[in-house]
């Protein structure tokens, strides 16, 4: 499995703890629309419009090398 481009994440303002919170829930298939991930709950509603662009960059890098 190729690296995962968690730079794309961080350099949006994103910590790598934060970036690496949201690979965790993205692997486990959790709802990042809330709270239901008990752990560490992410809510992407909340995040600034950089951050949510930089998510879709994330999600769309991680697609093409599938």
């Amino acid at each position: 499995m190729a690296e995962l481009p968690t730079h794309i994440l961080t350099d949006a303002g994103f910590t790598t703890d934060q970036a690496d919170a949201i690979v965790k829930a993205l692997v486990a298939g959790d709802n990042l629309h809330g709270d239901t991930n008990a752990d560490e709950p992410i809510n992407i509603d909340d995040f600034s419009p950089e951050k949510k662009e930089a998510l879709d960059r994330f999600n769309l890098a991680v697609a093409a090398d599938a």
